[in-house]
């Protein structure tokens, strides 16, 4: 990865709303030593830039929206796109969601660190610059959620287990659920079946209240 030399830290920014764009684009434009070489709304757009951005425009730092809107990979596997191109970017997420399986996901898959979308200017342009060294940042938020793991032990779902919960704590019931994952309703039940034995509940409520209390869930 490139560091930042006696250039500027080259910077691109990934979400698909305009206004997030606008107010990372400002926190960074005060700062002498970060250039903003690219923005992108979706991670078919990115994949696009990445590929037109060369020689001293090619980005440093990528700041990514996990929770894209429809494009063709999922936050996790455009994380490890990125990082698997001949000359990767340090890739930081920054997410309005801390759920603990995101935080683990994106570190897991290559990401340099996990910010919160509150994080305030200071904090952000703080952590451009370390990323841009090669470091791993972590906001407030992620490493409240890493530590209550390690010290309390969190219940541990499978990927799959915490798209079951997501779309259980949206409502959907087990049939709609098993058509939505393309799995059979059996399948469907079975994993219900560990997720209430790993959370230590009984009904689907209490599933839910107990994933978004363990910060499993995302929420808002």
């Amino acid at each position: 990865m490139p560091g930042p030399d006696s250039k500027s830290i080259r910077v691109v920014v990934v979400d698909d709303h305009p206004a997030i764009r606008l107010g990372v684009r400002a926190m960074l434009a005060c700062e002498s030593d970060i250039r903003l070489v690219g923005e992108a709304a979706g991670d078919d757009e990115l994949l696009d830039l990445m590929a037109a951005l060369r020689g001293d425009d090619r980005p440093d730092v990528v700041l990514l929206d996990m929770h894209l809107g429809a494009g063709l990979f999922q936050g996790v596997d455009l994380i490890r796109s990125l990082i698997s191109l001949a000359d990767p970017p340090a890739v930081l997420v920054l997410s309005a969601f801390a759920a603990e399986q995101d935080i683990f996901a994106a570190i897991d898959a290559g990401a340099s660190g996990f910010l919160g979308k509150e994080t305030a200017a200071e904090g952000l342009v703080s952590a451009v610059r370390a990323a841009a060294r090669g470091e791993s940042v972590l906001g407030p938020v992620a490493v409240t959620r890493l530590l209550r793991r390690m010290r309390n032990a969190a219940p541990s779902l499978s990927r799959r287990e915490v798209e079951v919960l997501q779309l259980l704590a949206d409502g959907l019931s087990n049939r709609q659920i098993s058509s939505q994952l393309f799995i059979s309703e059996a399948t469907a039940k079975s994993h219900l079946t560990n997720i209430y034995a790993k959370l230590g509940v009984e009904s689907r409520g209490a599933a839910v209240a107990a994933a978004i209390r363990e910060g499993l869930l995302r929420v808002g």
